[in-house]
């Protein structure tokens, strides 16, 4: 073994300019395979990926005697409707095929819109909702399941990202599990078979979060929109 250190050290110590281009391409390949491991864990594709068109499911959450949380005469049902028909428009100016577990205001079963989501073998599924609170809480926040996944959670991270740069009133950050219990999942978390997440955008309760929503929702569609597209 001794020898073996000897030659070696010997070796570099004889070739000094091979020696630093050899470490310069392993400094690269180190760097261009981290590169890639990190867009493989981030997207989910590799170079042994089936071919094929990508399909991303987005659900506007709620729907028909389902109004979710509620302000006055403001439903969420119909504001998270409202962003999704937007995200849908935007996704398909990229050429990126979209379909959304609603159009109009019906009501869906959790179990539906997963079973439908599962059905076409999407890739990305977003759930889109507005929060609300007894107290002058605002903000938005995204929920992923709690196993915590690299591609969730970092499609979560961009989607968040992209709103605050939009304009959110706080940034509440990217959770695990459930509200009440982070060791549970929201349904559609748990029950799709590809990367979900779960986004609640601003809370329904605060009017300073409604004029937001109302004024930037081409923005956060196109957040949402370039989030995505990053993911796929």
């Amino acid at each position: 073994m001794k020898n073996i250190l000897d030659k070696i050290i010997s070796f570099i110590k004889e070739n000094k300019k091979m020696t630093a281009i050899l470490l310069l391409f392993l400094v690269i390949g180190g760097i261009v395979s981290g590169l890639c491991l990190d867009y493989w864990a981030r997207t989910g594709r590799t170079p042994f990926s089936k071919p094929g068109k990508v399909c991303v499911v987005i659900d506007p959450g709620h729907g028909g005697n389902d109004v979710g949380a509620v302000n006055g005469n403001r439903y969420e049902k119909d504001d998270n409707l409202r962003l999704a028909l937007k995200v849908k428009e935007c996704l398909e100016e990229k050429g990126i095929d979209v379909v959304l577990t609603r159009t109009v205001d019906i009501f869906l079963s959790l179990e539906a819109r997963c079973e439908f989501a599962n059905s076409r073998s999407a890739d990305l599924f977003v759930s889109l909702h507005r929060n609300s609170a007894s107290s002058a809480v605002g903000g938005a926040e995204i929920w992923v399941g709690s196993d915590n996944s690299y591609r969730a959670r970092s499609l979560a991270k961009t989607i968040l990202k992209g709103l605050d740069d939009a304009g959110i009133s706080d940034n509440r950050g990217v959770k695990t599990g459930y509200i009440t219990d982070r060791n549970k999942d929201y349904y559609v978390n748990s029950h799709t078979d590809m990367t979900s997440c779960l986004v609640e955008l601003g809370f329904i309760t605060s009017e300073t979060d409604n004029k937001l929503f109302d004024e930037n929702l081409d923005a956060y569609a196109q957040a949402i929109a370039d989030a995505i597209e990053e993911h796929i």
